[in-house]
């Protein structure tokens, strides 16, 4: 716990979207995409495992008012939800909070004592405006043009027209700048220079020209624009690289490419002989068409070209000249000395650097220390010497081997990978079938530019090699994360690259300073094309140096801080894919929709690329952020794809398009495919210019232009207006219908598309059809294309100068008619008017889209209204006390007559009231699981409505607040009944969690300020307390005094017939001991009543448990099972003592609640013998009779002992004794064959050998009970000494009839002084300070015996958790440097994650897994027999933690401990399903299936540690700038 004197600065209330960050230790997120918008809030808050440390968090996030630096980080300061003055701190308050405010990517990262313990990415979307109209990114619809093929510029604006015309919204160029001799689109010559081919006649374009055309674009037909940027590549005919040879890799910069460069280059004097027909001797002709020319060529590589060129020779050792070396050293340098030693240390290859041939080198020393050794063979020095120099060759040898292999293996694969491509290119059926090989038709890329007029040996070491340049490329199935042309990668000497020859790849280095020219240079060219554009695309983006492109991007949008980058990314991982997104701040991915091979997976790419699930649940301003993957940009066919007409069938264009239209995510094309162009327009070899808009050329009825215009302002009117959810449904195999949803109006457009992936025959969806929920007013889109030739003979011919398109097919299209009117939809309403039939017509076939608006009917409009509406939730809840929350939020089946909802398919709930729904929908809703089984209940029906209000609105209930606010539910819930049933879960679950929190902020606003106005951790425990404090008829307390002033109480009819007080009692744990005479424990009771109750301020009903278990008083002892006062059993020495305990706290804690001494206790037993009765007593004389009975001593044998009241105890346990020990004052009970303690576990298994055995007798004096009786005496010494108790002491007879009397101040005296020298086992083995009457069994030193004086001797000195709750009863008792040792020895030893152990881990009886259910041979473990010996209890946790902030000597450093402790406790009580803290946990905090889930005594001791109020200090002051914020922002 954190503490502070004075109120802290609060998180102000925020009506803003907030997404929230946790924060936890070890989450280091580079891989997690999260995306905000802009204006909206990111809250940073501590996540449990972080509790307790000092967090430091730091982020490039920029203050208010300052730019964006990547490296430059600054700290931010916590915040907390909440403020009280004197109100303990947790760090589940704890949080930060930033507007976003600016768009891109922004890292942060958090420590603890400087070390790192998680990051990550932050991605905020740009906004996008054009012209007056701002696109939402999932309204954006690009269409991609390659520059090149515009033409001059002044035809530009014409041929624009064509997008502009046809719908779309961005236009994507590609480069604009002067092309390399390849002319491919991305391979740029000077990227600072425009491409001639623009220039018109008499004018030369320039920059400024292209930006006038873009704003006009932009400003007039409200388009975006954007173009590629090209990073790691450039033309090889640059002409700066030859002025700047460093920006590419060469072999002077990069000599380990040298053996790669000897390979490329003999691998392309093998094409050119191979072209002169030199090789047709060797089965390789000039023309390979099959598999056996490349297994010819495969051979020649291998046997014939590459044996000559020695690859292998640029890493090996030139054996002879080391030798030489070795033998030099050896005749001038000392003669070696015999040795036995032997030496580990190997000889291995030291590389050559620079890579020349047999160049490699060895450590000379080592070699002379391995080699150069003393040979008792060799008798003259010539001989030893000849010998060493003989083994050294031979290691050599053995070197060059492994080396050679290694190489060889290299070469064999990049054979191997070359004969791959040549199959590809030469042979395979679906490849380009190139034959004749020639030098334009090489049989295999070039890796490398030549310098010309040198062979490769001649510049392979020479300063010329600084011209030879790597070319550039990918590589399948690659790391895109590692550069594959750096000195770790074997890329291009094993052949992996698919290298682009035109192409250099451009070597930046890590920082501008490795190459300043090229920075500069790319930083001009990248910041000169975003003055232009609106965005940017990243070419080959998998390729491109991540810091480079962070670098780059980060000028950019100093330029244009808005900036839309859309990245060509091929990765094959999620998660890689954002490492980039993260990185570089990338807006959108491009997605080819010609990736999908058929219909079903075309669909499948639609629901993944974007929207919720149609009737997905609402989502809340506030909200964790959750993972996403990255935005796509999806695209029908991308420029890099061949014509989908090629692939598929002509009639396949329109159906894709309206499915691509139909994503919930920007969406786009490429120029030629609404044109119908039949072939590729490849970026390299395309050099005619794209048609005009015009009647002659292009115009709305040229090939599906219309159509894709209705599709695109669809696709733009669907993300603009909200159209936020999505459904895809396949009708069957070619007929995908596709759902946008808008989650607020409700209303949807439904679009059905007929694919056609192969060349149709006669078919057609007459037969088939689906239903939609609502009304159908207007068919927005039917369109089909047609044929306009039935006999089609006529091929299609390219146009010499201009890309053009199929011309025999015609497009039909009908927009914005009536049902009625429709031809491939036979509209069909309902009889209830609530739905309509959708069915295919004869007309619906191949090729054919038909699109329809659907509208909710009024009912559900009405209905939507209703829920929506704003209903004053806190009156309706009003009335109700925080007993009825028991019963609307909580009770288990066993409470409330087994009337529990039962979800078919999931199972029972694990509460009556509204939490057992709520706990399913946290995880439902929050992952959209709309396929869970209570969702489909409630589509189904109204069962649940039915339910919730119908068990509030019992008879019994009548004229009561339960009753009232259940008929309240039924009217609120009403209008879910007038909802489709795919719109019941959402607004239920919205509905219910507005019920909800109105219930807990009723719930904490009955309780005292530190919980109303505490931390989420505080308030759970709070409310969990709840689950334990009901009225159950079942098991009532005892019948009060009726002189009591309390009240008026209600009255119930107990099983008995007689009417009672109703009564809250509480439950011990929930379910096994919630009801009947389970459910009251004393022991249980008045160990969680102060932190149930008196923390909670239920002061009055707390009174009444106190008086009623003290009306069951009787031998001195409370009942340990009350059973409503008519069966109690007294089989237990704490209860008593712990009720005492309560007792005190009461008269300290409540207003006044000295009184309660005075109060009437309504004795059912006034004697120990007495029959049942009802005698009044008032509080003090009760509480004096059982200090009485204790110092008088008594045995007694319980009633009806036997098998009727305890089938597993022996004769022996029925037989109970109480006393205090005239020496020391420790009051001590029980024998060895009962168990009066909380560790109460009776043996039941006549297999194992342990029935009617206590697993932990635990007689004598047990610590815990000395503790409560020395805190119990020195109270009831305090009341006397201030005249607020009539007893001063204690009197007993003796057996002689003389009497001995301590007064309360004396017995406390004598257990303070008896307590260290009994209990206490010191480190020294022989201390005359101590009582030690059997050493010879202590286990363990420095700690704190459990009992003295039991009768099985070494349970004494087992370790045991119950001194960490002595200390917190009476730390007075404790000498405080022994209890902190002995504290750490329960926190090393005997603490788990959740719970404590119960013994000892080297204990013999130990066994950390309870199951009640084990029927084996095995004493220990048998039938649980192992319950208090081993399992981790939570309730001691609590105790023990308060004893940690009593003795501690740094609160700051125990308060930090403590939270982190607690951190599980808040984790738990957050995720489980109960909403509280279970009874135990086996070992290391692994589930108990045996434990009660929910257990009272577990949350009680926890929320009593928000009451210990201590001055502990806490976190940094919260800083200036948070404050300026918070007051500019709220």
């Amino acid at each position: 716990m954190m503490y502070r004197n004075k109120a802290m600065y609060v998180k102000p209330q925020n009506n803003n979207k907030m997404r929230i960050v946790t924060l936890e230790d070890g989450h280091f997120q580079d891989e997690t995409l999260y995306r905000l918008k802009k204006g909206w809030y990111l809250e940073f808050r501590m996540g449990p495992s972080l509790f307790g440390r000092d967090v430091t968090i730091y982020t490039n996030i920029p203050a208010e008012g300052s730019a964006f630096d990547r490296k430059t980080y600054r700290c931010l300061d916590w915040i907390r939800e909440w403020s009280s003055d004197d109100t303990i701190i947790d760090d589940s308050s704890l949080s930060c909070l930033i507007q976003m405010n600016k768009a891109g990517s922004f890292h942060y990262y958090y420590e603890h004592k400087g070390q790192k313990k998680g990051c990550g990415y932050i991605n905020v979307d740009p906004d996008l405006v054009a012209g007056n109209k701002d696109i939402p990114l999932e309204s954006l619809q690009a269409v991609s043009v390659l520059a090149k093929c515009l033409g001059p510029f002044s035809s530009w604006k014409s041929k624009l027209q064509v997008a502009k015309e046809s719908g779309y919204n961005m236009v994507h160029f590609t480069p604009i700048q002067e092309l390399g001799g390849s002319k491919s689109s991305y391979s740029l010559k000077n990227q600072l220079v425009l491409n001639p081919s623009f220039n018109d006649c008499n004018h030369q374009v320039t920059f400024g020209d292209i930006k006038s055309l873009t704003d006009e674009m932009k400003n007039e037909w409200n388009m975006l624009s954007i173009c590629d940027i090209v990073l790691n590549h450039t033309s090889n005919d640059s002409p700066w690289l030859l002025e700047h040879p460093e920006s590419a890799y060469n072999l002077v910069n990069c000599p380990y490419l040298r053996p790669a460069y000897l390979l490329d280059y003999t691998l392309y004097h093998f094409t050119v002989e191979v072209s002169k027909g030199m090789w047709e001797f060797y089965g390789v002709p000039v023309i390979i068409n099959s598999e056996e020319h490349l297994a010819s060529i495969r051979h020649a590589l291998l046997t014939a070209v590459l044996p000559k060129v020695k690859i292998h020779e640029l890493f090996q050792l030139n054996i002879d000249k080391i030798v030489a070396e070795f033998q030099e050293k050896v005749r001038v340098g000392p003669p070696p000395v015999a040795t036995n030693e032997k030496l580990d240390e190997e000889l291995t290859i030291i590389p050559d650097l620079e890579f020349g041939r047999l160049t490699a080198t060895i450590d000379m020393n080592k070699a002379l220390k391995l080699y150069n050794i003393y040979r008792s063979n060799c008798f003259d020095e010539d001989t030893r010497l000849g010998r060493c120099s003989l083994e050294l060759k031979l290691k050599l040898e053995t070197l060059n081997n492994i080396v050679f292999n290694e190489v060889q293996g290299h070469l064999i694969a990049a054979v191997d990978n070359s004969i791959a491509g040549i199959r590809y290119f030469r042979v395979q059926p679906d490849g380009p079938k190139l034959t004749k090989v020639s030098i334009t038709n090489p049989l295999v890329p070039r890796y490398f530019t030549d310098y010309e007029g040198q062979t490769a040996e001649e510049v392979l070491h020479s300063s010329n090699g600084q011209f030879v340049m790597a070319h550039n490329g990918w590589v399948m199935g690659g790391d895109p994360l590692k550069n594959f042309a750096g000195p770790d990668s074997n890329i291009y000497l094993r052949r992996e690259l698919i290298a682009w020859g035109d192409s250099v790849k451009l070597r930046y280095g890590n920082e501008p300073k490795d190459c300043p020219f090229l920075w500069n240079h790319m930083q001009c060219y990248v910041e000169q094309i975003v003055k232009i554009f609106d965005g940017v695309r990243l070419d080959n983006c998998h390729s491109t140096p991540l810091h480079v492109a962070e670098y780059l991007l980060d000028a950019a949008r100093k330029v244009k801080p808005d900036l839309y980058v859309v990245a060509e990314l091929f990765t094959n991982s999620d998660a890689t894919d954002n490492i980039f997104v993260n990185r570089l701040g990338i807006t959108s991915l491009i997605r080819e929709a010609m990736s999908a091979w058929d219909s079903h997976e075309l669909g499948r790419l639609v629901h993944r690329y974007g929207g919720d699930p149609v009737g997905g649940f609402f989502k809340p301003l506030e909200q964790l952020v959750c993972p996403t993957i990255a935005h796509a940009l999806f695209m029908d066919q991308t420029h890099d794809n061949p014509s989908p007409i090629e692939k598929h069938s002509v009639y396949n264009l329109l159906p894709s398009a309206a499915l691509v239209s139909m994503a919930c995510c920007a969406s786009g094309s490429n120029m030629g495919y609404d044109q119908l162009v039949p072939h590729h327009i490849h970026v390299v070899e395309e050099e005619r210019q794209y048609m005009q808009w015009s009647s002659k050329e292009i115009n709305i009825t040229t090939g599906i232009v219309a159509g894709k215009k209705s599709l695109n302002a669809l696709h733009y009117n669907l993300g603009k207006g909200g159209f936020d959810q999505v459904y895809v449904d396949q009708i069957d195999t070619d007929i995908v219908c596709v759902t946008r949803h808008n989650s607020k109006t409700h209303e949807s457009v439904v679009l059905m598309s007929y694919t056609s992936f192969s060349t149709p025959s006669n078919q057609n969806g007459l037969g088939k059809g689906i239903t939609v929920t609502g009304r159908v007013d207007n068919v927005l889109i039917e369109t089909s294309l047609q044929h306009m030739i039935l006999d089609n003979t006529n091929e299609f011919e390219k146009d010499a100068n201009k890309i053009n398109g199929l011309e025999d097919y015609v497009l039909s299209l009908r927009q914005n008619v009536t049902p009625q009117e429709c031809l491939m939809l036979d509209i069909i309403p309902s009889a209830d008017k609530f739905s309509v039939r959708l069915n295919f017509t004869a007309k619906f076939q191949p090729g054919c889209v038909v699109a329809v608006e659907i509208f909710p009917v009024e009912k559900t409009k009405i209905a939507v209204e209703q829920l929506l509406s704003d209903i004053d939730l806190e009156q309706a809840v009003s009335r109700l006390t925080l007993s009825d929350m028991n019963y609307v939020l909580f009770r288990c089946p066993e409470e409330d007559e087994g009337n529990v909802y039962d979800v078919p398919g999931f199972g029972k709930l694990v509460y009556c009231g509204i939490q057992g729904f709520m706990s399913i929908l946290d995880t439902v809703s929050q992952n959209n699981d709309l396929g869970h089984p209570l969702c489909e209940n409630l589509r189904k029906g109204f069962w649940i409505l039915d339910y919730i209000s119908g068990r509030l609105k019992r008879k019994e209930f009548e004229n009561c607040a339960l009753y009232q606010f259940g008929d309240f539910l039924e009217r609120y819930l009403q209008p879910i009944r007038n909802l489709p049933s795919y719109l019941v879960p959402c607004y239920f679950e919205f509905s219910l969690r507005k019920v909800y929190n109105a219930l807990l902020n009723r719930t904490w606003s009955m309780m005292p300020s530190d919980i109303r106005n505490g931390s989420t951790f505080c308030k759970n425990l709070a409310l969990a307390s709840i689950q334990f404090a009901g009225v159950v008829k079942s098991s009532p307390l005892p019948t009060l005094s009726p002189n009591l002033l309390a009240p008026l109480l209600r009255t119930q009819i107990g099983p008995d017939g007689l009417y009672r007080p109703e009564c809250i009692t509480l439950a011990a744990g929930l379910p096994h001991f919630s009801s009947g005479y389970m459910r009251n424990w004393g022991r249980d009771t008045f160990i969680s009543l102060r932190g149930l109750l008196l923390i909670t301020g239920r002061y009055e009903e707390a009174k009444y448990i106190i008086l009623g278990f003290g009306g069951c008083l009787r031998h001195g002892l409370i009942p340990n099972l009350l059973d409503g006062g008519n069966n109690p059993r007294y089989n237990c020495r704490d209860a008593v003592w712990w009720w005492l305990y309560v007792i005190q706290k009461y008269v300290t804690m409540v207003p006044g609640g000295i009184s309660i001494l005075d109060d009437p206790v309504n004795r059912i037993f006034p004697n120990d013998d007495s029959e049942p009765t009802s005698v009044e007593q008032p509080l003090h004389e009760v509480i004096q009779e059982v200090m009485v009975k204790h110092f008088q001593g008594l045995c007694f044998r319980e009633r009806n002992a036997g098998t009727s009241i305890d089938a597993h105890m022996k004769s022996a346990g029925f037989d109970n004794q109480i006393g205090v020990q005239p020496l020391t004052g420790f009051v001590f009970g029980g024998n060895e064959w009962n168990c009066g303690t909380w560790m109460d576990k009776m043996g039941s298994s006549d297999k194992a050998g342990n029935r009617g055995r206590p697993a932990t007798p635990r007689d004598g004096s047990a610590i815990e009970l000395v503790a409560l009786s020395k805190t119990t005496v020195a109270w009831l010494a305090k009341l006397k000494k201030n005249g607020q108790f009539k007893y001063s002491g204690v009197t007993r007879t003796n057996k002689d009839g003389s009497e001995t009397t301590w007064t309360y101040k004396e017995w406390n005296e004598k257990i303070q002084n008896n307590f260290e020298i009994h209990f206490w086992i010191p480190e020294e083995k022989n201390s005359r300070m101590q009582v030690e009457p059997h050493p010879e069994l202590i286990n363990r030193r420095c700690i704190y015996k459990d009992t003295v004086g039991a009768t099985n001797k070494w349970g004494d000195y087992q370790l045991r958790c119950n001194y960490a709750v002595a200390m917190a009863v009476a730390p007075e008792l404790f000498n405080p440097d022994h209890a902190r040792i002995a504290l750490q020895t329960v926190t090393n030893v005997l603490l788990g994650p959740l719970g404590m152990k119960t013994l000892d881990p080297s204990d013999w009886a130990y066994d950390g897994f309870y199951n009640n259910d084990n029927d084996t041979t095995d004493l220990k473990v048998a039938n649980g027999f192992n319950y208090h010996q081993g399992p981790e209890w939570l309730w001691p946790v609590g105790f023990f933690l308060k004893a940690k902030l009593t003795f501690s000597t740094s609160q700051r450093e125990t308060s930090s401990e403590i939270q982190g402790i607690l951190s599980k406790h808040f984790e738990h009580i957050k995720t489980s399903v109960w909403k509280g803290l279970p009874e135990l946990t086996n070992k290391d905090g692994a589930f108990c299936a045996g434990s009660c889930p929910t257990q009272a005594w577990s949350v009680a001791t926890i929320l009593e540690l928000y009451h210990e109020k201590q001055p502990i200090q806490v976190r940094t002051s919260y800083g200036s700038a948070v404050l300026a914020m918070i007051a500019k922002i709220f």
